[in-house]
């Protein structure tokens, strides 16, 4: 009882994080090392009902590779770790309320949005979303099949804990700093809708979309673009 209950806390916790960060998309801007990705922000436009019309423009790669991969694949990665938690919560739920549930949250995820005025909805998004679900089931299945025991369970969770922070611990003592941070993006009110980005001097105004745009001095209502 004490582990299922351990098992909900945690998909709770995930789901609060899923609203946070897809649904109002609050996240700080995010350092790779020198890359800085920033996913906050509001989206207007009309909304995408064809299946696949948005995957296939990704693809092409119209928006750039990077904004491609980080689309497709953020919509994916995101959710296999619900998808997990569910299995992990109702092991004993059929393949077939696992899936009407996948696409459900990824409909729900979208149409909060729209609810809310702060996103569009793409059907391609739930699609994706869907998919990232279905991927932490299978992932959950496969995790049992090779850590049965709790001990082995724990004994995996341990040493992924003691590589990461050994990683860390070295970057950290090498360069000065962690590989990974979070900055804080400043918020700019553009047509009505507010959207986010890093305005620091020498920052790409155009959010690495494939633009070769460089801020080069800012004023108090003013940004001189290079």
């Amino acid at each position: 009882m004490t582990k299922r209950l351990i098992q909900l806390f945690f998909l709770f916790i995930y789901s609060v994080l899923l609203i946070k960060i897809m649904v109002f998309k609050d996240v700080p801007l995010i350092r790779l090392d020198m890359l800085k990705l920033n996913f906050g922000g509001t989206l207007e436009g009309p909304a995408n009902l064809v299946p696949f019309k948005t995957i296939i423009q990704y693809l092409h790669a119209e928006k750039g590779v990077l904004i491609a991969a980080i689309n497709i694949l953020g919509n994916i990665f995101l959710l296999v770790p619900f998808g997990f938690l569910v299995s992990a919560s109702f092991s004993n739920i059929t393949w077939l309320k696992k899936i009407t549930l996948a696409f459900a949250v990824g409909s729900l995820i979208e149409g909060m949005q729209v609810l809310l005025h702060i996103g569009i909805f793409d059907i391609d998004d739930v699609i994706l979303n869907g998919m990232g679900v279905i991927v932490g089931y299978w992932k959950y299945g496969v995790f049992q099949q090779l850590f049965p025991s709790t001990r082995s369970k724990i004994i995996f969770f341990a040493s992924i804990i003691v590589i990461v922070t050994t990683y860390f611990g070295i970057s950290y003592y090498r360069n000065g700093e962690f590989p990974i941070g979070f900055e804080k993006a400043v918020i700019h009110k553009t047509n009505g809708i507010n959207k986010s980005l890093d305005m620091d001097k020498g920052g790409d105004p155009c959010n690495g979309t494939g633009g070769t745009g460089q801020i080069v001095s800012l004023g108090e209502q003013s940004v001189d673009i290079k």
